[in-house]
C-alpha cells in the first residue's frame, strides 16, 4: 500500500505494514518509509477498511 512520506516529500510503498483503528474509529494503515525509515500512515476509505478488518483499537479518554 502506498502512503505519503513527509520527510522525502514523495509517495512511496510502505513497509512493515500494519492496520489499526484510530481514536475516532477510522481504520488506518501504518508503516515505514523504505528510503528514510520515517513512520508513515494512511487513513483508509470504507471500502479499503472492509478488506482489512481490525479488532480493538485506540480508545477515547
Amino acid at each position: 500500500m502506498q502512503g505519503y512520506c513527509v520527510k522525502c516529500k514523495a509517495t512511496r510503498e510502505m513497509k512493515n505494514l500494519t492496520y489499526t483503528k484510530a481514536s475516532n474509529g477510522r481504520t488506518m494503515a501504518k508503516g515505514t518509509c523504505p528510503v528514510c525509515g520515517t513512520k508513515m500512515n494512511k487513513f483508509l476509505s470504507k471500502e479499503e477498511a472492509d478488506k482489512h478488518p481490525v479488532g480493538g483499537g485506540a480508545k477515547k479518554k
